[in-house]
């Protein structure tokens, strides 16, 4: 009786040990896979907070890539702005110069191109020399671009003369 007394002392203090051995081994299995999820976790944010940094990045660098095609553009249209200007300038020039060597070549007087019929003009008399009047023209009765002694024109009221000026 002793000797089972024994036995079923030394059989429940193995599965006492048994459990406490599974318990221990639980606990480890637990606390390792709770670092497991902890390193999980932490990659997790790692993994984000890269992402984050390079979604800014990007958006950084968009942003610096319109803010250089803005002042690409913008130094573009000043340019075209500028040469439009220079351009403008150089055919006003071409034509104030070839105002200039017409009105040299006729002796001061205005020329053919310049009149047309409705223009204001002022002449000067054929039929007195000495009288100078003003008018809207109603027919020009010189055919060449320029005369000596200015372009012949009708004016509406029926007067026949010369040009002067015109305005």
């Amino acid at each position: 009786m002793l000797k089972k007394l024994l036995l079923f002392l030394l059989m429940s203090l193995c599965v006492v040990v048994l459990t406490a051995c599974k318990d221990e081994e639980e606990k480890l299995k637990a606390s390792e896979e709770q670092k497991i999820d902890e390193k999980k976790v932490e990659e997790d944010k790692k993994v984000e907070e890269e992402s984050k940094q390079e979604e800014q990045q990007k958006e950084e660098e968009e942003k610096r890539k319109q803010e250089e095609q803005q002042r690409v553009e913008e130094e573009k249209r000043k340019q075209e702005e500028q040469q439009k200007i220079q351009q403008q300038q150089s055919a006003q020039q071409e034509r104030t110069q070839k105002q200039e060597k017409t009105t040299e070549a006729t002796g001061g007087k205005p020329t053919r191109s310049q009149i047309s019929v409705g223009s204001h003009v002022v002449i000067q008399l054929d039929k007195d020399y000495s009288k100078t009047v003003s008018g809207v023209v109603k027919d020009i009765l010189t055919n060449t671009e320029t005369h000596t002694y200015g372009i012949k024109v009708r004016l509406q009221d029926g007067q026949i003369g010369r040009v002067q000026s015109v305005g």
